[in-house]
């Protein structure tokens, strides 16, 4: 049980309810991440000026998209994941590069093996970082 609930434009005030409202009028529905950050307007704004930021960075968008899969993978929202997947496939990334996403493994990376330290070299010269995975 979360110690935050997700909040609604009905339920939320003052300034994450304008921000909740317009989000809700723009892309249908929000995830629960986006929804509990509306408990404080300035981590709620915060994260929206982050993602504009991040549609003008010089990161590939098809890249951007990967690692969003990858994060929403972590944070477990199903709605998020789901859009950012349908994202990558727009832009036309294939199936095998999103699992890798959903895997949180890159091109060319592969997973660490079993007992692998994170940060730590193997034998093979391969630096491992940590990865939970839901």
């Amino acid at each position: 049980m979360p110690r935050l609930s997700a909040l609604t434009p009905d339920t939320a005030v003052g300034v994450s309810r304008d921000l909740l409202a317009d989000l809700v009028s723009r892309h249908g529905s929000i995830g629960d991440m986006v929804a509990t950050m509306a408990h404080s307007p300035a981590v709620l704004g915060g994260y929206l000026q982050l993602s504009q930021a991040m549609g003008r960075a010089e990161l590939d968008r098809r890249i951007s998209e990967r690692i969003s899969v990858a994060l929403q993978v972590q944070q477990g929202c199903r709605l998020c994941l789901d859009a950012h997947v349908d994202a990558a496939r727009t832009l036309g990334v294939d199936e095998d590069e999103i699992e890798r996403a959903r895997a949180c493994c890159i091109r060319g990376a592969r997973p660490p093996p079993a007992g692998a330290v994170p940060g730590r070299m193997d034998p093979e010269g391969t630096r491992h970082a940590t990865v939970r995975h839901p």
